[in-house]
């Protein structure tokens, strides 16, 4: 079914074939399940025109789920459409699936389970079941460019070593058929490495990050990352501010060449404060509201790369409000 004939349905399925998992035979599976159940629509999308015309139906339409069957960049179209100020009285319960290359907030609000029993819970949510599924309001994290007129929505910001990871994961591990979590955490445990090797990170970006109204802080930073998810890849969770709540941004920053990295970055791993020396000056972790940033660098929204090595790109990062997601 195409984007533009989206009828009235209680559950639309968007599905992006070009998605890591959907390209080596995932969605060749999923569209033989779904044909399964009547009850649910099935869009198939080539171009992000066809996402938006989708999207727009179903806010028409007023489309109670909606089932995304894509990787992170499909998931961050969609939390940017529904962000939109004209969109967000149209409040529908995302189910999301495995179907990216790494899937990264799949782990964190993904639907999980076999796929026929997955979407049986999703129908019987439909009809009334609230048990069936958990419905979870997650927050959501809005990057705007300013100079570039453009605001998007993810839930997983990254720069310095995270972004780099991205890249060198992408050209040496996705290149050798690896998939999935497995491939950007191997590309982290190389970062990680490097760190506990020689005591430093092997790459970095120049910033001046201005957190809320506090003075801003300048230098080299080997990662500098924001996001509103409870789990990132391998369950790690970088964070060890004090008083965050549920729509708050977790932000943490490590400076290059910061001291004792072997036992500060191993309780970094368990989301615990780095308890060494001059931890103000090289590792702050923070609950902000607002984050502006001037980078020298690429960075990272949920995969989705920006930016460029050299050029100074102003970015601001706060909450967008939040999403519903319907997890097992």
């Amino acid at each position: 079914m195409s984007a533009n004939n989206v009828r009235l349905a209680n559950i639309v399925a968007i599905s992006n074939p070009r998605s890591g998992r959907n390209k080596r035979g995932g969605f060749e599976t999923f569209e033989r399940t779904i044909k399964n159940y009547s009850v649910i629509k099935h869009v198939v999308i080539k171009h992000e025109e066809d996402l938006l015309s989708a999207l727009e139906s179903c806010k028409q339409q007023q489309i109670k789920i909606i089932i995304v069957n894509g990787g992170d960049g499909t998931l961050l179209q969609v939390l940017t459409y529904l962000k939109k100020k004209s969109n967000q009285n149209y409040i529908p319960g995302l189910v999301l699936l495995q179907a990216g290359t790494t899937s990264m907030a799949f782990g964190d609000v993904g639907c999980k389970g076999r796929l026929n029993r997955v979407i049986a819970k999703v129908i019987d949510y439909s009809k009334g079941n609230i048990s069936a599924l958990e419905a979870t309001l997650s927050p959501i994290l809005q990057m705007t460019l300013p100079e570039k007129n453009m605001t998007v929505c993810g839930m997983f910001f990254g720069a310095g070593a995270i972004y780099n990871g991205i890249l060198y994961c992408r050209q040496n591990i996705h290149t050798k058929g690896v998939r999935g979590e497995l491939g950007p955490s191997m590309a982290m445990i190389r970062y990680i490495f490097d760190w506990l090797t020689a005591n430093k990170m092997t790459t970095s970006t120049q910033a001046s990050i201005e957190v809320d109204q506090a003075p801003a802080l300048t230098g080299d930073f080997a990662i500098i990352t924001a996001t509103t998810l409870n789990r990132l890849l391998m369950g790690v969770y970088p964070f060890w501010g004090q008083g965050k709540s549920n729509d708050d941004i977790s932000l943490t920053l490590i400076k290059k060449n910061a001291p004792k990295a072997t036992k500060a970055f191993m309780r970094i791993l368990r989301g615990k404060d780095p308890s060494v020396e001059s931890n103000v000056d090289y590792y702050r972790s923070v609950c902000p509201t607002k984050i502006t940033l001037i980078i020298n660098d690429g960075f990272t929204l949920d995969g989705e790369l920006f930016g460029q090595s050299g050029v100074p790109t102003k970015v601001v990062l706060q909450s967008a409000g939040n999403v519903t997601f319907l997890t097992t």
